[in-house]
């Protein structure tokens, strides 16, 4: 626990994480990229960011919520993004944890969210971490290269993930791959190697 609230309790170098937490703020939809494209391997996607705040995990926090096949679709990836300013001059680094259990904040707001605390959450392979950059046209959020190591639950085979995300006004871009560890052949890619792409969803 020490350890996980000395990584989310200052930004002592880097940028301000609060403009980049902002601009994730809300719900994305990538209907009409699915409508466009007409691809059935490209899956109809929401997603869900409510920055929160918890008196047990300082930082800037934002809860992650994807769901398939649309707002009242069913969830598939529930994560917690702790964002800090990072090492080098305007970096923001972000850790990614799971939910110790995910079901319990299915849905959740900042109400229910403000809870949690460092016993709710499952610290991800720090290797799968993601940068973040303003390069002045979006935020540029991306894993480094060949850190982010995962071995497949399914094949047993040890997979890099790349992982690259933008944020620039109303649209959102996600993209993540994995290749084979030992042959360097891709194991999974987005639909013709191009990103999800998100419109903001206006409540």
């Amino acid at each position: 626990m020490i350890a996980l609230l000395a990584l989310l309790a200052s930004h002592p170098n880097g940028a301000d994480p609060q403009p980049l937490a902002d601009a994730l703020a809300g719900r994305w939809d990538n209907a009409a990229q699915v409508e466009a494209e007409g691809d059935p391997a490209r899956p109809r996607l929401h997603v869900r960011h409510a920055p929160f705040e918890a008196e047990a995990l300082p930082g800037v926090l934002v809860y992650s919520e994807l769901t398939v096949g649309g707002p009242e679709g069913e969830i598939y990836r529930q994560r917690v993004y702790a964002f800090k300013g990072g090492e080098t001059e305007g970096e923001i680094a972000m850790a990614v944890y799971e939910l110790a259990e995910p079901e319990a904040l299915a849905g959740a707001g900042a109400d229910r969210l403000s809870g949690l605390t460092a016993g709710d959450l499952v610290r991800f392979d720090p290797g799968c971490d993601f940068s973040w950059y303003d390069d002045g046209a979006a935020w540029r959020g991306a894993i480094e290269d060949g850190a982010c190591r995962i071995v497949s639950s399914r094949s047993g085979v040890e997979m890099i993930i790349g992982g690259e995300f933008t944020v620039s006004g109303d649209v959102f871009t996600h993209s993540e791959d994995g290749r084979n560890a030992q042959t360097g052949e891709a194991v999974f890619a987005p639909p013709g190697g191009v990103a999800n792409l998100y419109d903001r969803v206006r409540e």
